[in-house]
């Protein structure tokens, strides 16, 4: 049975064909995703706003609640992969990094939309993002001739070979984070729309937990190796 897309109808008014759509679908995704994290950015400072000088929680489930435990959630995680005097600078990264790809995620469990995050190219982005964060930390940290004679290794007369395994190992550092992530979300949502477009509600209905835990779980390996790459970027042990 066919499986409904909401993006494919949107691009079909557009006069887009088959091909086209499938370009253009990560596109909408990410451009979804962008506009419901800023929604929410925009909510949760409100309510800063509405609060004063109170802050502290409530105790009610609400967005704001829901988005400082989130918060307090990639802080801790950053404190544990970079350190606590080294993780200030690059919260603001983590934590965006962490929103796009979870709500990107859930919106994948939402029959006939298409998380951007199942698509490769999307990943990449995060990715290379991701790499040049690190790589910039890095160099800002050590300066950039000492931070490519790091991957030269302490030895001279080894240090082409070194540096060019260390080299390549550095390259695929973004297509690995793109690929873990694009495997798993695409395996996840091929087998919910497969079981959504047979049976409609009740094997579906089962799988949305398991895509939850999914959706939660890739969002922290992504983060977490994001901080560990930043951590042995910035870090003087070598």
């Amino acid at each position: 049975p066919p499986i409904i897309s909401y993006y494919e109808i949107l691009l079909h008014n557009f006069g887009l064909n088959h091909h086209q759509m499938e370009d253009w679908k990560p596109v909408v995704g990410s451009l979804l995703t962008l506009m419901l994290v800023t929604t929410i950015g925009l909510l949760y400072s409100r309510s800063l706003k509405a609060s004063g000088t109170d802050v502290a929680p409530s105790g009610k489930f609400n967005l704001k609640s829901m988005v400082e435990t989130v918060m307090d959630f990639v802080h801790d995680l950053a404190i544990n992969a970079i350190g606590a005097e080294r993780a200030g600078p690059f919260l603001s990264t983590l934590f965006a990094v962490f929103v796009f790809i979870f709500v990107s995620n859930l919106s994948g469990l939402v029959p006939g939309f298409t998380p951007a995050t199942e698509s490769f190219s999307t990943n990449l982005v995060l990715g290379l993002f991701i790499f040049l964060v690190f790589n910039g930390a890095g160099i800002k940290e050590h300066g950039f001739f000492a931070y490519l004679k790091i991957f030269a290794g302490p030895l001279l007369v080894m240090a082409p070979l070194i540096f060019s395994i260390e080299f390549i190992g550095l390259l695929i550092r973004p297509v690995s984070l793109a690929l873990r992530l694009y495997g798993n979300i695409f395996g996840d949502h091929l087998v919910l729309s497969v079981f959504t477009s047979l049976t409609k509600v009740l094997l579906p209905s089962l799988l949305l937990f398991f895509g939850l835990l999914v959706a939660c779980l890739q969002s922290f390996v992504f983060t977490l190796l994001s901080g560990i790459y930043i951590s042995m970027a910035i870090s003087h042990d070598h």
